[in-house]
C-alpha cells in the first residue's frame, strides 16, 4: 500500500463521535494529520492554512450546506478542485447517489459505517490523489 502519512484529512460532521471514529480509522492507514469541524462553515477556516488532500463531510438529512460547500470546493474557492470528496450519507439510494454526484462529490457510504469500507475507500481515493500529484505529499 502507499505511504499516506504525510497527508491530510478534513472531517466534517455535526455528530463528534463519528469525527472522532473517522479520525480513528484514518490512524488505520498511518494517517496523523486529521483535522475535524462540525459543519462546513466551520470546516473553511481549517482548509485555508494546510488544506486537505481528502474531505470527508456528512451527506445525511439536510444536504443543502454540503451541497454548497461541495460547490465552493469544485469551483476552487476553497481548496483545489480536484479534492476529493467522500461523503457519509443516511442511504446509498439511488436519488442520494445522483444528488452526492450532481454536487460533484467523489464517493458515498451509507451510514452506519463499516470500519473496512471507510477504510478501503479513503485508501483509494487519496492513492488517486498521489498518482495524480506525487509531489504534492511533501510539498503542500
Amino acid at each position: 500500500m502507499t505511504d499516506l502519512t504525510d497527508l491530510r484529512v478534513l472531517v466534517v460532521d455535526a455528530n463528534a463521535h463519528i469525527r472522532r471514529l473517522i479520525a480513528t480509522l484514518l490512524g488505520a492507514l498511518s494517517i496523523k494529520d486529521v483535522r475535524e469541524a462540525r459543519s462546513p462553515a466551520a470546516a473553511v477556516p481549517l482548509m485555508m492554512d494546510k488544506p486537505p488532500h481528502l474531505i470527508i463531510a456528512d451527506f445525511a438529512g439536510d444536504t443543502t450546506e454540503t451541497v454548497l460547500f461541495v460547490h465552493r470546493i469544485r469551483r476552487g474557492e476553497l481548496v483545489d478542485a480536484r479534492t476529493p470528496v467522500l461523503a457519509l450519507a443516511a442511504s446509498t439510494h439511488h436519488a442520494v447517489l445522483e444528488q452526492a454526484w450532481e454536487a460533484g462529490i467523489d464517493d458515498v457510504i451509507a451510514k452506519p459505517i463499516s470500519a473496512i469500507e471507510v477504510i478501503q475507500r479513503v485508501a483509494h481515493l487519496l492513492e488517486q490523489v498521489l498518482r495524480r500529484e506525487p509531489a504534492s505529499q511533501g510539498a503542500a
